[in-house]
């Protein structure tokens, strides 16, 4: 198994064996934010793409991401390493391959933090003024949101662990009652199992609803993150991938089941077109009342400073994986001499994050709209891109070396899930103004720069010293036999 330890000294390692499974899944759910995406694509999914369908879209998602999985979790036991994506691009398709694959991950993660981040200020302000009565910048909310993240990054993993454990905690809660309430109220009959038929679910719009699915599952893929932090990472990586993949497709497939029940089959299109922004609040108040949908609005609050928490991470172990192999500067490889956090590539994360909201403030930009909409959307279409090179990277490395795996598990089924990925990243490219909910023009044009990333990448990794190959073949070969 290739692991950090096997050829990188202890000043550029985090701390091992500080995370169970259970603290990796806090991430994953934390990352994915599920409040999030049920009050935001929830409701345009059922407006805009297959209406009562759209339970099934999240069932075929989750079938292709546990057929990409079945290749994943086996690559997690052969590499250990915080470069995720990248490290695997590097063993499966090489050396250009994973620098193109590495400048993705380094875009996308960035950008996703910082839209993410935007749309929490914007919504803490909000939030406040409206329960409160008092108007807060939401400057001053993202400074507040910002320093907090500072600290728990700083300190040891199990810490932001924790606190991502409270904040998923309460938000699925509330979601988990609403879904008991409607089902309580409706009884079993009321909720139909017409959604699952295939038309409704390929009815009209259906290309739409598929690509918002996918997108709400963004941040599941982070568990090999945690490969070098976690206790035996060859059994506890794969059972948070399958743990958080799980919870996560019945969490989505049974609450939109839950909200169209609420509505009722026939209505449930129509009212989520008359008002998407308050669909599920709406829903929501009627079944748990007016205090269950002011809560509501302060775990979305929560939601989103538990996914900025949990992406910034994710990227910082990006930056981590990439300084050490000579894509980033390696200043950025150092780790804290007592807590093994990543300092330093923590630091220029959040500096990234500060320089672009300040660039955002300059020039007018909406936290939300421009900022967060904007950012975040470029993010989730250059993730679902690196788990479709995932998937082709855990084919290409196991059809070289496959001792002791099946065809099926490592090869055809990862494939499977590799075509289904590519079929999501090209309904995101041809919906893209449906998954920004814009139609401007620089916005819509953000996708350029994942070509960009691929090319600068790809070329920044050719240029590395010769000495990398013998590197990458002695990993290989330790792989394989492991």
């Amino acid at each position: 198994m290739v692991t950090a330890d096997s050829a990188r000294p202890s000043a550029e390692q985090p701390v091992p064996g500080a995370m169970g499974t259970a603290d990796i899944v806090f991430f994953v759910l934390a990352g994915v934010s599920p409040m999030g995406v049920v009050v935001a694509l929830l409701a345009l999914s059922i407006a805009l793409g297959s209406g009562a369908g759209v339970p099934g879209t999240y069932a075929i998602a989750g079938v292709v991401l546990a057929l990409f999985s079945a290749g994943y979790v086996r690559m997690s036991r052969r590499i250990t390493n915080v470069g995720g994506f990248y490290t695997y691009a590097r063993q499966g398709l090489g050396r250009r391959g994973g620098g193109a694959t590495a400048y993705v991950a380094l875009l996308a993660y960035n950008v996703a933090t910082i839209g993410i981040f935007g749309t929490l200020a914007y919504f803490g302000s909000a939030v406040i003024s409206d329960l409160v009565g008092v108007t807060v910048p939401w400057q001053l909310c993202g400074a507040v949101f910002f320093v907090v993240v500072a600290a728990l990054s700083y300190f040891e993993v199990t810490l932001s662990a924790k606190v991502l454990g409270l904040s998923l905690a309460a938000e699925v809660l509330i979601l988990l009652a609403f879904d008991a309430a409607v089902l309580v109220e409706n009884g079993f009959h009321g909720f139909s199992l017409s959604v699952f038929n295939p038309s409704v679910v390929m009815g009209s719009g259906a290309g739409v609803s598929l690509m918002l699915a996918f997108g709400s599952f963004v941040g599941f893929e982070a568990t090999a993150l945690y490969g070098e932090e976690s206790r035996d990472p060859r059994r506890t990586v794969p059972r948070a991938t399958y743990v958080s993949l799980a919870l996560i497709t019945v969490f989505y497939l049974f609450t939109t089941w839950a909200a169209i029940s609420a509505y009722g089959v026939q209505h449930a299109q129509a009212a989520a077109q008359a008002g998407p922004q308050t669909f599920i609040f709406d829903a929501t108040g009627k079944y748990l009342g007016s205090a269950a949908t002011d809560i509501m609005q302060v775990l979305v609050v929560t939601s989103l400073f538990a996914a900025f928490l949990a992406f910034h991470c994710n990227t910082a172990r990006y930056h981590l994986a990439l300084s050490r192999d000579g894509l980033l500067p390696r200043a950025m490889a150092r780790i804290h001499p007592e807590h093994r956090s990543p300092v330093v590539a923590s630091a220029v994360q959040l500096g990234l994050v500060a320089v672009v909201t300040f660039a955002f403030t300059l020039a007018g930009q909406d936290p939300y709209l421009g900022m967060g909409i904007a950012l975040y959307g470029l993010g989730v279409v250059g993730i679902v891109l690196l788990q479709a090179l995932a998937a082709a990277s855990i084919v290409g490395f196991f059809l070289r070396h496959r001792a002791g795996e099946s065809v099926w598990g490592a090869i055809v089924a990862p494939a499977i899930g590799g075509l289904g990925l590519l079929v999501g990243f090209v309904l995101m490219i041809l919906n893209y103004s449906t998954l920004t909910g814009t139609a401007s023009t620089w916005v819509n044009s953000l996708p350029w720069l994942l070509l960009a990333a691929t090319t600068v990448g790809a070329v920044a990794a050719g240029r590395q010293r010769e000495h990398t190959d013998g590197d990458d073949h002695a990993a290989v070969q330790e792989a394989a036999g492991a």
